[in-house]
């Protein structure tokens, strides 16, 4: 991401994409570390400038990570799932993530990066390890070689399709499909937010983006992307 924040400062035209081989200082929301070796992972930034502000950047959370889960279904026909907001897993193992950023914020314009992480052909002994869940990887769940040029592809023009929905304003469908792929929905979780526990069962998403917990008092409570961890308690 680094790299897209200089090219910013150059007025770099939206939609630029840059790939990278290796994952050295990558990051998740709660600080965690994600490492990915040379040439086993899909590793990606966009750069994009949609007419959106940022109270409304869990938009491009959701149509990021629907792409993606999209994809990986329709390609190798694999259960991913959404944790949300932002984590890709499946069976309960985190498969890779995103993350969103603000740039050059001015009156006239916003600039988005999003960094994009999925790990392809990692075997098990070279799966990251400094993070809060097991982890896999696309050839470990389909116990064969990944083209990684084939999925690079096929996730691009996913993605493509995907911000043209939302620059058409089609903001409640997004929502819905991110819903849709939402790991834990009807499930008991906890949320941790300013140092504080809230337990009850997941609901869904607002259009808000926000996550709808039913509290174990009964009251309804939501959840903004930035300001809360999800522990989920497993599926029972």
């Amino acid at each position: 991401m680094d790299v897209a924040k200089e090219m910013l400062k150059n007025n770099v035209l939206e939609g630029t994409t840059i790939f990278v081989e290796e994952q050295t200082k990558g990051r998740g929301r709660s600080g965690k570390s994600w490492l990915c070796p040379k040439g086993k992972g899909l590793l990606l930034t966009i750069i994009l400038k949609p007419a959106i502000l940022p109270k409304k950047s869990y938009l491009l959370i959701g149509f990021t990570v629907v792409a993606i889960a999209r994809t990986i279904r329709d390609m190798f026909k694999l259960p991913v799932e959404i944790d949300w907001p932002n984590d890709l897993v499946i069976n309960k193992k985190k498969l890779g993530g995103i993350i969103v950023e603000t740039q050059n914020e001015t009156r006239k314009s916003i600039n988005y990066i999003v960094g994009i992480g999925i790990n392809v052909n990692l075997k098990k002994q070279e799966l990251p390890r400094q993070v809060d869940k097991p982890t896999t990887s696309l050839s470990i769940e389909k116990e064969t070689f990944i083209d990684r040029n084939r999925l690079a592809r096929a996730l691009l023009q996913n993605l493509d399709s995907w911000y043209l929905i939302l620059k058409d304003g089609r903001y409640e469908y997004i929502i819905e499909k991110w819903q849709e792929f939402c790991l834990n929905i009807g499930r008991k979780i906890t949320i941790h937010k300013n140092n504080k526990e809230y337990s009850g069962n997941l609901l869904g998403i607002s259009n808000n983006g926000e996550l709808v917990l039913l509290l174990d008092n009964g009251r309804k409570k939501t959840f903004k992307v930035e300001h809360a961890i999800v522990e989920n308690h497993g599926v029972q």
